[in-house]
C-alpha cells in the first residue's frame, strides 16, 4: 500500500481574520461632549474657513479632527493628505496627516469614516457608534461629522472618538 498524503493542520498558525464592523446611527445627544461641542460650532460658523482650525486649536481639538473633501461636483470625498487648516481653506499642499499602519485602530476608525461621510448632506450633523471586531483588538468608536457644500464641492469635517481599545 502507498503513502496516502494528509494536508498538515499546523493548529498555531494564525489564519487571516477580516474585520467585522457594525455601524448604528445615534443622536447627536450621545455623542461625546467634545463632540457636541464641534458639531455646535461647525452649524454657527455655516463655512469651513481657518478660523475653525483656529478654534479647534484653542481647545486641544485639532489633532481629533479630520477634513474630507471632494474636487468637484459629484466626486467623492477623500482625505486630501494635509492638515486640517490647508483643508479648510481648500488648499492642496502636502501637510501633517500620518498615515501609519492598517492595524492601527485610529486609521481604521478614519476610513470607516470615509465611507461614513458620504452620506453626509450639507449643513447636517450625523453621529455614527462603530464597533470594530474580527481584528484582534476590537474596539468601539463614535464619529461625528458636519458637511458643508459649495458650488458642488463638498466639505465633512470628521471628528472621532475612540471609546474602548482592549
Amino acid at each position: 500500500m502507498g503513502v496516502i498524503p494528509f494536508p498538515l493542520t499546523n493548529r498555531g498558525v494564525r489564519h487571516p481574520t477580516f474585520p467585522v464592523i457594525e455601524v448604528s446611527h445615534l443622536s447627536l445627544d450621545e455623542a461625546a461632549d467634545w463632540q457636541a461641542n464641534v458639531m455646535a460650532e461647525c452649524r454657527r460658523r455655516r463655512v469651513p474657513t481657518s478660523s475653525l482650525a483656529d478654534w479647534l486649536e484653542t481647545r486641544g481639538l485639532l489633532l481629533r479632527c479630520t477634513v474630507l473633501s471632494s474636487d468637484g461636483p459629484g466626486e467623492p470625498l477623500r482625505i486630501p493628505g494635509q492638515a486640517l487648516i490647508p483643508a479648510l481653506n481648500g488648499e492642496r499642499e502636502p501637510g501633517a496627516i500620518h498615515h501609519p499602519g492598517a492595524t492601527d485602530p485610529h486609521l481604521l476608525a478614519q476610513t470607516i469614516g470615509v465611507q461614513c461621510a458620504e452620506n453626509v448632506s450639507a449643513g447636517e450633523a450625523v453621529l455614527n457608534r462603530i464597533l470594530v471586531s474580527g481584528i484582534g483588538c476590537p474596539f468601539v468608536h463614535t464619529h461625528a461629522f458636519y458637511g458643508w457644500e459649495d458650488k458642488g464641492r463638498r466639505r465633512v469635517l470628521s471628528a472621532v472618538d475612540i471609546q474602548t481599545l482592549h
